[in-house]
């Protein structure tokens, strides 16, 4: 484990600092999943419903609601 090496990199961050971070990411993917639908239906539209669920699984994040 790297975390045991005296010389293994080290990232010191507020637990502010990460919510805020971890925050933006939700959006950021949210906003993403908001572009998959619309580009599914477009380029696979018999099966957009599908691959927006997949890509959505893939991410672990909700798939946006119609």
């Amino acid at each position: 484990m790297d975390a045991d090496q005296e010389d293994s990199p080290v990232i010191e961050l507020p637990v502010t600092e990460l919510r805020g971070l971890l925050s933006r990411a939700e959006r950021d993917l949210a906003d993403f999943m908001h572009l998959v639908e619309p580009w599914a239906a477009r380029h696979v539209p018999g099966h957009a419903e599908a691959a927006t669920a997949a890509v959505a699984r893939a991410l672990a994040v909700p798939a946006p609601v119609q």
